[in-house]
């Protein structure tokens, strides 16, 4: 599985040696779907997301992949509800502008649960039913990408931490990091969290 095809994808299939399979994408911004061309490797993918984000993906395999010697299917997910694919997947929205189809992902696989937040303001911390879902999750990979938090926009250090606590994650990942954000002390700062790096492993 693979969350966001970013425009520097080709440096992770060499690097990993693993066959996608399924691709989740939160949102179209090109920092998150812009290395779609990238899966032209595999001839047979599902990509699953918001119907809009969904058509982005669809204009970028046309574009750039060709659509005749490639299966690729396209599974849109409406927000709030789960659905099962062998594995169960929550698509729950959040709050990014100017994108009105921004979401965050739940996946279950067997007994391990794992949320993505994708991008997301502040707001997500007022949504009750997502925080419910998101309860007692294995790994949280979650949006930080400022020192403060942008209204409708990004998480920042306090409330990307305060997100981790109320759901109480057992692993937490804090990624999309932005070079406004703090530097060398980010670490110490976020303890016991993580803070992503390049081909960082976390075993859940």
């Amino acid at each position: 599985m693979l969350i966001d095809p970013s425009p520097d994808l080709h440096y992770h299939p060499e690097r990993l040696n693993k066959k996608i399979e399924h691709i989740f994408i939160t949102h179209a911004h090109f920092d998150h779907i812009g290395g779609l061309p990238e899966l032209q490797i595999f001839k047979h993918i599902k990509l699953y997301g918001h119907p809009k984000s969904l058509e982005v993906a669809k204009y970028l395999q046309k574009l750039f992949v060709g659509e005749s010697r490639w299966h690729w299917e396209y599974l849109p997910l409406e927000f709030n509800r789960w659905y099962d694919f062998g594995f169960k997947v929550y698509h729950f929205r959040v709050a990014h502008q100017p994108i009105e189809a921004e979401g965050g992902f739940i996946l279950q696989i067997e007994s391990t649960k794992i949320v993505i937040t994708g991008d997301t303001g502040p707001e997500v911390l007022k949504d009750e039913r997502t925080l419910e879902e998101m309860r007692g999750v294995d790994l949280l990979i979650a949006d930080m990408t400022h020192r403060h938090s942008i209204s409708g926009v990004h998480l920042g250090v306090d409330d990307a931490v305060r997100l981790a606590q109320q759901v109480n994650a057992k692993k937490t990942v804090f990624a999309h990091i932005s070079h406004t954000n703090y530097a060398h002390e980010l670490k110490e700062m976020v303890r016991p969290y993580m803070v992503a790096r390049d081909f960082m492993h976390v075993h859940v």
